[in-house]
């Protein structure tokens, strides 16, 4: 599997975990079967909870159960036992710890960045269910005991107690390592298949949103263009081209037999000759200016143009 895609996992196994522990935690957070005693030898069976109070009628095998508020009058003058309070305030809170945790890591499936607060979650519930059920049990084991009851015990709710905190405690170190993957190798979310990985390459999506520009720490790849050297005809060509002159463009005079018109005297402003420009050459031949072009029979050809300065 991608190392991009390990958090996925981390993730699942997580929820999974922490889904196991809700169920078992709130079984047991809601039976009253969580301590049972007998006050002496052949008596009935009694056992309590956390929110219930509860007697087994021994001739026809039923159970009667009354809510705290009502039993601690009947059994106990009134005066509940202070652990059964402290106990409820902390179990209830990490309860509700558990289960807020488990709905951040469900919406962590699609914001995958939401694992650190289902981590923090998680491991909250687990401070506080780790330190309200030790206390029930070592508290109501020293009640009986100090009654003088003939036989006391745990039951079943409370044992499920004991898996939910082991439990919530490995989804929350599951739910870190997961957010920890994500953010360093991590790209979109729970739905994301690995056929989507090119497209989020090339277009970054974060959170669900299209972002503007590439994302922080992410260089998308340079393409190789392969370097070319010039040709040998454009390195002559190069080498070939005439530097331009120094001088000032010259002045060419057509040279004629017949008079030329003047209009100074009827304007009385002298004629501007317009100099052509400097790569206006026609007719120039190749070689040293002023000389006729000369043939294998030493005649003359063509006579040059003339050229003033």
């Amino acid at each position: 599997m991608d190392s991009s895609s390990r958090w996925k996992i981390l993730l699942i196994a997580g929820i999974v975990l922490s889904l196991v522990a809700f169920i078992l935690g709130w079984i047991g957070f809601s039976v009253p079967d969580w301590h049972t005693f007998k006050r002496f030898s052949g008596s009935i069976t009694e056992y309590y909870g956390l929110w219930a109070y509860c007697q087994e009628q021994t001739p026809l095998y039923d159970t009667v159960c009354q809510r705290w508020s009502t039993a601690e009058s009947q059994v106990f003058n009134g005066t509940r036992p202070n652990f059964i309070s402290t106990s409820q305030g902390l179990i209830t809170t990490g309860m509700i710890l558990l289960s807020l945790g488990l709905l951040a890591a469900i919406a962590a499936a699609l914001l995958p960045l939401l694992a650190f607060l289902a981590a923090v979650l998680a491991l909250m519930a687990f401070i506080f269910l780790v330190i309200g059920l030790p206390i029930f049990g070592r508290q109501s084991n020293d009640y009986s005991n100090v009654r003088g009851d003939y036989y006391y015990n745990k039951r079943y709710g409370f044992w499920l107690m004991v898996p939910t905190i082991v439990l919530e405690f490995l989804a929350a170190l599951l739910f870190l390592a997961a957010a920890l993957l994500y953010k360093k190798s991590g790209y979109g979310n729970l739905g994301s298949g690995v056929s989507s990985k090119a497209i989020n390459m090339r277009n970054p999506i974060m959170g669900g949103q299209q972002m503007l520009g590439p994302a922080y720490g992410f260089r998308p790849p340079v393409p190789f263009v392969p370097r070319t050297e010039p040709s040998l005809l454009s390195q002559y060509l190069t080498q070939r081209v005439t530097q331009p002159y120094d001088q000032p463009p010259a002045l060419l005079r057509i040279a004629s037999s017949l008079p030329q018109p003047s209009i100074v005297r009827a304007t009385g402003v002298p004629i501007a000759h317009n100099p052509a420009p400097a790569y206006y050459r026609i007719g120039e031949p190749v070689g040293p200016p002023f000389k006729p072009i000369i043939n294998l029979t030493g005649e003359t050809i063509v006579g040059p143009l003339l050229r003033t300065a």
